[in-house]
């Protein structure tokens, strides 16, 4: 299934994107110049794609779903803190359900 997703990923993204594996499953994209929200249609949009793929294991067919969480910041923001607030929406998806896409934008503390 990661290699599925994994594929489905590459083929969707823009050059300029970036994708890597950021855990056992979990991938971290990297969308320059890309909103929250044409990031959050993006991702809503594989995960769409990705559930309607029937996967196969010995002789049964099953299909799987996905959540993610997408972050921003109207300013520019650390690696860390984006990944943290995008990790905070995951788990949001996945408290509220599973199978969607969920969002936050990073802000910046003023000294």
């Amino acid at each position: 299934m990661i290699k599925s997703l994994a594929r489905l990923l590459r083929q969707r993204l823009r050059k300029s994107d970036s994708l890597c594996r950021y855990g056992g499953e979990e991938f971290l994209l990297i969308l320059p110049d890309a909103t929250a929200e044409t990031a959050a249609e993006l991702v809503d949009g594989i995960r769409r794609d990705f559930s309607a793929i029937r996967h196969q294991h010995r002789d049964e067919h099953f299909t799987a779903s996905l959540s993610a969480g997408v972050s921003d910041s109207p300013s520019p923001a650390g690696a860390t803190e984006l990944i943290d607030h995008a990790d905070a929406a995951l788990y949001r998806a996945k408290q509220g359900g599973r199978n969607r896409v969920e969002g936050g934008v990073a802000r910046i503390k003023e000294n």
